[in-house]
């Protein structure tokens, strides 16, 4: 092949290239503007849409203020998501991450959920923004609603009364049922849930708070009890339920400042009781429950009503007992 025939060939060759990659260009450029004129055609689309939904709702009516706010808010998703930057730049992007895709594909992603968060964001403010108009003049703009909101969703398991945690249930020794504290009932509830409970106290700070003692106590049965504190209610815990018995290990036992007369038959039974304050009630005898305790060496009855003579029986009864008058 001669000389002029190969550079005939190459010229021709050389002009086909050119022409291809025009026409590439042609066909990029005419695909990125068809991309932004179908865009904003879209985005004036969704705008008359909520246009005509302000203009046409009835804003006294809850109900239809309600369904309004929502079509608006999906809407508003919708015209965010088109006048993104991401949106505008989808038919060049394409083209361009092809080449490299291994390269940009992170920052491409952390890009693009950074913009979805934006987006959500500003979807939040604008929804609440809308809330606030539908409610009339005067009406709270609550642009924290949504920050709120997840902060409550996110220590939602904080506020849950059922303790979840089974180590902790079994190795919390001490448990405290102050009745006149707001939400107690919450814990009285779960009492069972705790198995290693050894001393209890069941008080209040109120004077004259109602207490359901056989409730608590049942709940509370087949804990190890060793100490057990019913204490200052005053004129509300005038008794004490034969439930109080079943507590077979217990050693001390404080019914200080109640208003009890009697001690029930049950008291007996606590064969391994070391310590009784029964001060500050109007008890009368306790001879018959506590001459079969053995084992008890301290015993108060300050301010109560145990006349001399059966104090002195106690004493013959039970030598090792120390009586605190």
């Amino acid at each position: 092949m001669s000389n002029h025939e190969s550079n005939h060939i190459l010229k021709v060759l050389q002009n086909a290239f050119v022409r291809i990659l025009l026409l590439l260009c042609l066909l990029f450029i005419s695909d990125f503007s068809f991309a932004q004129n179908n865009n904003q055609s879209k985005v004036t689309q969704i705008r008359q849409q909520m246009a005509k939904i302000r203009q046409t709702t009835n804003w006294d009516n809850p109900e239809e203020a309600k369904k309004a706010n929502e079509k608006i808010k999906e809407l508003m998703k919708q015209l965010m998501a088109a006048t993104s930057p991401s949106s505008t730049n989808q038919g060049s992007g394409s083209v361009n991450n092809q080449g490299n895709q291994d390269e940009g594909n992170s920052d491409g992603s952390k890009m693009n959920e950074l913009q979805m968060e934006m987006m959500k964001q500003k979807v939040d403010v604008y929804t609440q923004i809308w809330e606030a108009g539908s409610a009339g003049k005067g009406a709270p703009v609550l642009l924290a609603k949504p920050l709120r909101e997840e902060i409550v969703q996110e220590f939602k398991e904080d506020d849950n009364s059922k303790v979840n945690n089974a180590d902790w249930l079994e190795s919390m020794p001490y448990l405290l049922i102050n009745v006149s504290m707001p939400g107690i009932q919450a814990v009285i509830d779960q009492m069972p849930e705790f198995k290693g409970i050894k001393i209890l106290v069941i008080t209040c700070d109120k004077r004259g708070t109602i207490v359901d003692l056989n409730s608590i106590l049942n709940k509370a049965k087949d804990y190890p009890l060793e100490e057990l504190y019913i204490i200052n209610f005053g004129t509300t815990v005038s008794t004490l339920p034969a439930s109080i018995g079943n507590f077979s290990n217990l050693k001390k036992l404080s019914l200080l400042n109640n208003s009890i007369k009697k001690l029930p038959a049950s008291i007996s039974k606590l064969t391994q009781l070391e310590t009784l304050h029964a001060d500050v009630n109007p008890i009368q005898t306790m001879l018959q429950e506590i001459v079969v305790l053995k084992n008890l060496r301290h015993l108060g009855i300050a301010k109560t009503k145990i006349p001399d003579d059966e104090i002195k029986k106690i004493k013959q009864a039970l030598p090792y007992c120390e009586i605190l008058r």
